[in-house]
């Protein structure tokens, strides 16, 4: 039997239902979506839900799990209530979507016109719908970039985040917002820069404010590159800054790679006059833009990024949870590199000698992957697959036959066998028992599609595990990091009075 599938994705350009959230746009279009099915009788067997922002593919897990299971000519059909809701990317992501549905002969099926890759017709169209969806898309882009343009230079605030010292409002009678100072966190703003100007580093300022107490926005402890953040926003001394931060795109490894470049320095951005008060005054901030360029960084900035810690994003403390970070020993101490909890002020567990957390580390996965090899060989999920289908199609049998008894009682009280009274009855009974069969029906494939997605990620982890473990010594930083990241979801580290150090890791298993 023809197999079919929904793909919903909510779209921030979406001018219809611009004033909903991601979930009712969702539910309206799934409504749209629902109807169209049943009226031309398509057995839906799955529905993706995409709501992430980008517009690649590349940034849309949904949408890359959809293409494998067409490629590989699972369905007969996508239903979708538009074609951009596929692609709004580049043209070689509309290349690769079209290849992928003319390969395998995959209909898209929308509520205005079935695309059949196979009809010479069609597949022009198609290839022609989406490239007038990227142009549309371009253009709605560089609309709501001059509208941003605009709006900061009337004064307002654009950004989604208020930053620390100030609370984000809206402008009374206009559209736009703009900030107003933070009762509590205005004062600490002022003191940073009173700290900076008396000539206190970065660092004694943010220790000075963890000794005294002083929690950030979220709770954690001050940092600083968060002070450095601070002394370097033009926002606090009352203005609008655009064009401080740089998308840079470039090809790693045939894939293009999305890096942000930070401007700091005040002449290598526009500013603009804020409907905001100021917390500080501009001499103050000149003035304290003056000492950061005065002093010499710490260590030589690289003309080129490279990651020099493997396990970044990755590490935390085992003692307080806290973020474990990479440093560089003084020459006097032998200049080697360390792991230590980057709250070692009020944390007890000990830093350690990179390599030495390294080799624990690769020990730990080594011996993760043996027993986990063991795991896999002797259990598996086939026999539980099958119950859960099993149960799947009873619970749809079950749901077929009340739905028909349904349908007689509306066919007997048309006939007068039923009165009103009985057909009532009768039909909330029946009702509630529809819906309690379709949720035990929907648990059971839920549960099908959890166990397929541990099979798949059993099939996937090993061998990406072994790839790690056999070319470890011959990869860099970045490739080791991001092959860490798709094995692991968090490494703690905890190293004891004595020295032994202790290592537990987080598989990207599924939760069963």
């Amino acid at each position: 039997m023809e197999q079919y599938v929904k793909y919903l994705r909510k779209s921030r350009f979406d001018r219809d239902y611009a004033e909903l959230s991601v979930e009712e746009t969702l539910k309206r279009h799934e409504a749209i979506l629902d109807k169209l099915a049943a009226d031309r009788g398509y057995p839906v067997v799955k529905t993706y839900y995409e709501v992430v922002s980008g517009e690649s593919i590349a940034a849309r897990p949904e949408i890359q799990k959809l293409l494998e299971e067409v490629g590989a000519g699972l369905y007969a059909g996508v239903l979708v209530v538009d074609l951009e809701r596929l692609a709004r990317g580049n043209g070689a992501d509309q290349a690769y979507i079209s290849q992928v549905f003319q390969f395998s002969g995959t209909k898209i099926i929308t509520p205005l016109k079935v695309y059949d890759p196979s009809n010479e017709f069609d597949e022009e169209y198609f290839e022609f719908g989406l490239f007038m969806s990227r142009r549309e898309y371009k253009t709605i882009n560089r609309r709501l970039i001059r509208g941003r343009e605009s709006s900061a230079s009337e004064g307002k605030y654009i950004s989604s985040i208020a930053p620390y010292g100030y609370n984000k409002v809206k402008l009374p009678h206009e559209k736009g917002f703009t900030l107003e100072p933070h009762p509590e966190e205005a004062p600490v703003v002022q003191k940073i820069f009173s700290l900076f100007l008396d000539q206190a580093g970065t660092k004694v300022i943010a220790n000075y404010l963890n000794d005294h107490g002083v929690p950030t926005r979220h709770g954690g402890l001050w940092t600083y590159s968060t002070i450095s953040n601070i002394l370097t926003n033009p926002v606090y001394m009352g203005k609008i800054r655009r064009g401080w931060r740089q998308q840079i795109k470039r090809m790693e490894r045939g894939q293009v790679v999305k890096r942000c470049k930070q401007h700091k320095n005040v002449e290598d951005y526009r500013l603009f006059d804020g409907l905001h008060p100021a917390l500080i005054s501009e001499e103050q901030f000149a003035r304290a833009q003056e000492i950061r360029a005065g002093r010499q960084p710490s260590a030589r900035v690289r003309d080129e990024f490279v990651l020099q810690n493997a396990f970044a994003g990755l590490l935390y403390c085992g003692v307080c949870g806290k973020r474990v970070g990479r440093t560089t020993q003084s020459a006097r101490r032998g200049g080697g590199p360390r792991l230590k909890c980057v709250n070692m002020r009020a944390c007890r567990n000990a830093s350690a000698d990179y390599g030495v957390v390294e080799r624990e580390i690769i020990a730990a996965l080594r011996a993760w992957l043996e027993g986990y090899r063991v795991r896999i060989e002797t259990t598996g999920f086939a026999q539980e697959i099958a119950e859960q289908k099993t149960l799947q199609a009873q619970h749809g049998a079950e749901l077929a036959r009340l739905e028909r008894q349904l349908d007689n009682a509306f066919d007997l009280v048309e006939q007068g066998a039923y009165t009103l009274e009985v057909f009532q009855a009768r039909r909330e009974k029946l009702n509630a028992a529809i819906a309690q069969e379709k949720a035990r029906r929907d648990r059971a494939q839920a549960a099908v599609e959890r166990l397929e997605s541990a099979q798949s990620c059993q099939s996937r982890l090993v061998p990406q595990t072994e790839q790690l473990l056999e070319s470890y010594d011959q990869m860099t930083n970045q490739e080791r990091n991001e092959l860490l990241k798709s094995i692991l979801k968090r490494i703690e580290y905890k190293k004891g009075d004595d020295g032994r150090i202790e290592i537990d890791l987080y598989p990207r298993l599924p939760q069963l």
